[in-house]
């Protein structure tokens, strides 16, 4: 589904093209929420600073993968019922400068033509304790693989375009962490300061009401993109067997799947508990739910982000006698 016009932010220095992202996983048919005809993000030689690049690993062909699972020092703070104003579905922060915590995500590549190839996703800021140089991202990780898999031993340059009032794109970092689940933890500067989402580990029930941030219509949202929260039914949890696993069991939850399909560009962008505002999911795209059933919209569950922060008291010992 398109996003936007081909006018879409018009007034960045970024011009505007289509890509195409899809991908198979396990024996059922699964589709990734990237693009499939989406107007995207192409930065020129001359708006590109050499910084955006990846400062750790320059060469990516996959180096963001070299610390999947590894755990950070820092502690994500459980937010479960947070306040009215930090809510996730919270639209009035749109046009503050902070944004609204929600996120375009480019990774871009120039081919051996001098084009500029790229995938777009989206992602959002979320805040764990003690950071000192740096904010947090919480993305997807399948836009990513799928560049440095077809560019390989090349430069990879990401950044985000955030909903701030102040529309510039903001240069990723670093790759300090992800999962297996198709979660990407990114870096990003200091400054300018990013609004954040509040995170909750617990699962929630199928059944319950979910709201899956998406593009294609509802209210403007960055230049002439148009976002919405789309309302789903939360249908259960996945291991990674892809089979139904129950809440309150020893079963790990890694997946969650909902009643909409997700649409274009929306992979890495929250699911949201309706009632709380909280976070409890990231999308990754569609997949085959059961013969009955068909074809649904899944994401990783939040507990994955949880899994990649330490945990509130616990000290690691490298720690301990310093």
């Amino acid at each position: 589904m398109p996003l936007g016009s081909s006018r879409c932010l018009r007034q960045s220095p970024l011009n505007v093209f289509s890509l195409q992202g899809s991908g198979r996983l396990g024996l059922y048919a699964h589709t990734y929420a990237t693009t499939t005809e989406l107007p995207l993000l192409q930065p020129n030689r001359r708006t590109t600073p050499p910084g955006i690049g990846h400062l750790e690993d320059p060469i990516s062909n996959g180096s963001h993968r070299l610390k999947t699972s590894s755990a950070l020092q820092n502690v994500l703070p459980y937010e479960s019922y947070p306040k009215i104003s930090r809510r996730s579905d919270n639209s009035e922060c749109v046009s503050d400068r902070l944004g609204d915590g929600i996120v375009l995500v480019i990774h871009a590549v120039s081919n051996q033509r001098g084009d500029v190839d790229f995938e777009i996703s989206s992602g959002f800021i979320i805040e764990p304790n003690k950071l000192q140089e740096e904010q947090i991202l919480v993305t997807c990780s399948h836009t990513l693989d799928a560049l440095s898999t077809r560019y390989a031993n090349s430069d990879i340059h990401s950044f985000i375009l955030p909903s701030s009032s102040e529309l510039s794109p903001i240069p990723i970092t670093s790759f300090p962490s992800g999962s297996i689940s198709d979660l990407l933890i990114c870096t990003i500067p200091k400054t300018p300061i990013l609004r954040s989402l509040p995170v909750s580990p617990f699962p929630i029930y199928k059944g319950q009401k979910v709201l899956v941030h998406q593009y294609g219509s509802g209210q403007a949202w960055i230049g002439e993109v148009r976002r919405e929260w789309k309302e789903a039914e939360m249908m259960g949890y996945r291991n990674y067997s892809w089979r139904e696993v129950q809440p309150g069991t020893s079963s790990a939850l890694p997946y969650i799947t909902f009643s909409t399909l997700p649409s274009n560009g929306s992979s890495g962008g929250p699911i949201v508990d309706a009632q709380s505002g909280a976070v409890i999911g990231v999308v990754s795209g569609s997949r085959t739910i059961s013969a009955v059933k068909g074809e649904r919209g899944y994401g990783a569950s939040a507990e994955n982000i949880f899994e990649l922060f330490s945990l509130p008291g616990f000290i690691p010992s490298s720690q301990k006698y310093k």
